[in-house]
């Protein structure tokens, strides 16, 4: 009897969270839908008019006008030379006119000739086939999936919305009072927090799924399966990644709404965490490709990584890097639910909901900041001072400007006391005179 009644306070609990997420969820889990399906049409459509232009006899009466101007830019230089018989006075000319790249003289015949590109080299920026290589930055730069949509470096659109829903779930639930009559009502915190969860990442996340799938259904049925040279196991399997790294984005959120108690000031926090995740991890990947790039592969690809999935491009490398999203997942899943269980109603309004913890977040943010700003190291530096060519001395001086901004805006209010106290002294000791 008990196991039943708790399934039906469950199921209860449930349909309460649910319907409290429901309008975030549903809106951001449509626009993702209808975000996937103008890029799959827009783009499958753009590479369609590029097809049907390229095989157009307007393309070839424009390749054909290119040439004729050819033609006449190659008559106007060997005039040149023939009234002149200065050479570097025609390839200068030639210069100007844009040509002298493709200029070339022909000691036989006496004359210039300006080597014309083919009609392929002429739109060599169409291609029928998308991928120029099966590697995973080509595929992290392909437009066609709106999951390689990138908001900053390597954070992505769908990410974007993950960690939004997460935020708002959390902080709503404490701002609207409806955590308040939650926790009134008798169930206890670790329910409300896993039912808050479920019912809105899970729905989410299959809102997600489905915006994957439309996605690719538009682009393997819009276009030609020979021209999309890219295995598609490995397209989904990035799918899978990022969609993991949008969950772990997710319980960011959720987080951040936990425990900060300001809208404006707690998104701008969350803002420019996300900002300095991917500054650090840009360090590291500096770090990886210019320190230990020797031990890693042997050799110096020159290539700018955005993404680990980009460097470690291997599925066993891709596993390993989904266990370390999962982790951190878990990480924040679980830091949310502490803070979840020791959450005070009194500390409505402040920046941060938990004062006995300003101190240390404050140090972590200083130091997350100063790594993230000053933290690759000196590779781009060629000072001779070791302080300022390892970003010592600027990380320290950005520790110190950070970690002294958040103890202001985590006891802002006890400031504008004592200032207010110590402006009203003088007057109060006149009064009483």
């Amino acid at each position: 009897m008990k196991e039943s009644e708790k399934r039906m306070g469950t199921k209860k609990l449930n349909k309460i969270t649910w319907k409290r997420a429901k309008p975030i969820v549903l809106s951001l889990g449509i626009l993702l839908i209808l975000i996937s399906v103008f890029i799959g049409f827009n783009s499958t459509k753009n590479w369609r008019r590029e097809q049907n232009f390229i095989h157009s006899q307007e393309a070839r009466d424009h390749y054909n006008s290119y040439l004729a101007a050819q033609k006449t830019e190659e008559d106007d230089v060997n005039k040149k030379y023939k009234e002149t018989k200065d050479y570097q006075g025609s390839v200068d000319y030639a210069e100007n006119q844009d040509a002298g790249i493709f200029l070339k003289f022909d000691s036989k015949t006496g004359k210039f000739h300006i080597q014309s590109q083919t009609f392929k080299e002429f739109y060599g920026y169409i291609r029928a086939k998308l991928f120029y290589t099966r590697s995973a930055l080509d595929l992290t730069n392909f437009s066609y999936l709106f999951t390689s949509r990138n908001v900053f470096r390597g954070f992505t659109l769908i990410s974007l919305f993950f960690i939004v829903a997460g935020f708002l779930i959390s902080f709503l639930n404490y701002k609207t009072n409806f955590l308040q009559i939650l926790f009134s009502s008798g169930y206890k915190r670790k329910e409300i927090l896993k039912s808050s969860i479920l019912t809105s990442l899970i729905p989410l996340s299959l809102m997600a799924i489905t915006a994957v799938s439309i996605n690719l259904f538009i682009l393997y049925s819009r276009i030609p399966h020979q021209y999309i040279n890219y295995p598609l196991d490995k397209i989904i399997f990035y799918q899978f990644c990022i969609l993991l790294v949008a969950i772990c984005y997710y319980f960011l959120g959720f987080f951040s709404g936990t425990i900060l108690g300001q809208g404006i000031t707690g998104a701008l926090s969350l803002i420019g965490f996300v900002f300095g995740l991917e500054l650090i991890k840009q360090n590291i990947l500096d770090i990886l490709n210019n320190v230990f790039n020797n031990i890693l592969n042997n050799k110096n690809d020159g290539i700018y990584y955005q993404s680990f999935f980009v460097r470690f491009d291997t599925y066993s490398h891709w596993l390993i890097l989904d266990g370390f999203v999962i982790l951190t997942t878990f990480l924040f899943y679980f830091s949310a639910q502490y803070f979840y269980q020791r959450l005070s109603l009194e500390e409505r309004g402040n920046y941060l909901l938990f004062p006995k913890f300003c101190l240390p977040i404050s140090l972590v943010a200083g130091l997350f900041t100063a790594y993230s700003i000053c933290g690759n190291i000196g590779l781009g530096s060629s000072s001779i001072n070791l302080l300022i060519r390892y970003n010592i001395l600027p990380g320290i001086l950005v520790f110190v400007i950070t970690f002294c901004f958040f103890i202001v805006l985590n006891n802002y209010k006890k400031i504008y006391e004592k200032i207010g106290m110590i402006i009203l002294k003088p007057n109060n000791q006149l009064s009483k005179k």
